[in-house]
């Protein structure tokens, strides 16, 4: 996608790891190897098109928005009957192998409905999750899910721990509006005050 999502990414890393690296620990992520996006998205579902294929490692986290009422809506994505899909939660995953990690970053994008269909613009966000101490060894795959804003905690490796600093950092986008049918639009600067809302608070956004 385009931007500077990779040049945001080494920045953030950066200036994490100064921190991280002297206490023996380290910062992992997941996605940011390529720029592009080979995973195929549902402009039907707004999610995954084979969610099937991508549930323990997803490349990026879908977050879904929505114009309701004249304001921008962002949820956690959701299935036609207003239920969540099984992986809507799982942000990435990490290669923990050695036990040092107390830091990961992942990369979330936008899934706007318009009508009856969804568009995935070249919005993005980088995400930084921040632990007291580090999560126990596991291995070079480890999905990293239920993300739950309320209780400031994700799973891992089947138990909760909980972050104790969320970081959600804009980027460049080519797009800063996207023009919906019914006269109605959505901006990145709207998007991601629904998205800060959501990730904080575990709160539908309107903003």
């Amino acid at each position: 996608m385009p931007g500077n999502t990779l040049d945001v990414y080494r920045a953030v890393k950066k200036s994490v790891e100064k921190v991280l690296i002297p206490r023996g620990l380290t910062v992992k992520s997941a996605g940011f190897k390529q720029d592009r996006l080979n995973e195929a998205l549902s402009q039907t579902s707004g999610f995954w098109e084979e969610p099937n294929r991508v549930t323990s490692k997803p490349p990026r986290w879908i977050i879904q928005f929505e114009k309701k009422n004249g304001f921008v809506v962002a949820n956690f994505a959701k299935k036609h009957d207003d239920t969540y899909y099984p992986a809507s939660k799982t942000i990435g995953y990490i290669n923990n192998r050695e036990g040092n990690c107390s830091a990961m970053i992942f990369r979330i994008i936008a899934s706007i409905k318009d009508s009856e269909r969804y568009i995935f613009p070249d919005w993005e966000w980088v995400m930084l999750l921040v632990f007291n101490k580090s999560l126990p060894a596991g291995n070079s795959s480890e999905t990293i899910t239920s993300f739950d804003p309320l209780e400031k905690s994700i799973v891992y490796q089947r138990r909760s721990y909980k972050y104790s600093l969320l970081g959600i950092i804009k980027t460049n986008v080519e797009n800063e509006t996207i023009p919906l049918e019914e006269d109605e639009s959505i901006s990145y600067a709207e998007a991601s005050n629904a998205l800060k809302e959501l990730l904080e608070n575990g709160t539908e956004v309107e903003g």
